[in-house]
Parts: C-alpha cells; sequence; structure tokens
C-alpha cells in the first residue's frame, strides 16, 4: 500500500497553498483554472508550489529543465506532474 496521499486530498492541500500564497479574490480555483497566463500565481507562489511539489515527490525540481507555464498552468497538470515524478513505494525493489 502507497504512503502517498491520494489524488484529491493533494488538490485540496495544493489549492490551499495557492490561495494563501496567491490566488486571493480570484474565486474558486479548480482543476482548469488557468494559473499563470492569468497571473494568479506569480514567482512567490510558484516558488511555494516548487517546494510543494519537491515535498511530495521526494526529489529537487529544476523548473528551468522544463516549460513551467505549460507543465503547471493549472492545478491538474501540476497533479500529473507531481504522480509521474514522485517515488512510488511499491514500484521500489525489496530490501
Amino acid at each position: 500500500m502507497s504512503a502517498h496521499p491520494e489524488r484529491g486530498e493533494l488538490r485540496e492541500q495544493l489549492r490551499a497553498l495557492i490561495a494563501e500564497f496567491g490566488g486571493h479574490g480570484h474565486g474558486v480555483i479548480d482543476d482548469d483554472t488557468p494559473l499563470i497566463s492569468s497571473a494568479l500565481v506569480e514567482s512567490i507562489t510558484l516558488l511555494n508550489v516548487a517546494l510543494w511539489v519537491e515535498e511530495h515527490i521526494d526529489a529537487a525540481v529544476e523548473i528551468t529543465s522544463f516549460d513551467l507555464a505549460s507543465q503547471w498552468e493549472t492545478v491538474a497538470r501540476i497533479l500529473d506532474f507531481v504522480e509521474k515524478h514522485r517515488c512510488h513505494d511499491d514500484a521500489r525493489p525489496p530490501s
């Protein structure tokens, strides 16, 4: 059984983080709300999102190594990124 939070729990954590650092007054942030192109998320918020992502994938994220505006444009895309890049406990060979 995986120790990673389910997507719904991650979604709520991410939405709360965005609201705390940059989403004030923009209404509900859903899975497809444009974050970067709408300026809902700016540099300080992106830094906090990057730290959050690193925490959930157990690895450093080099945000200059991919198209941030494309891959992190929405909550859904950020969650996809986390799911794609995190270590899966059940994929590790037994010790």
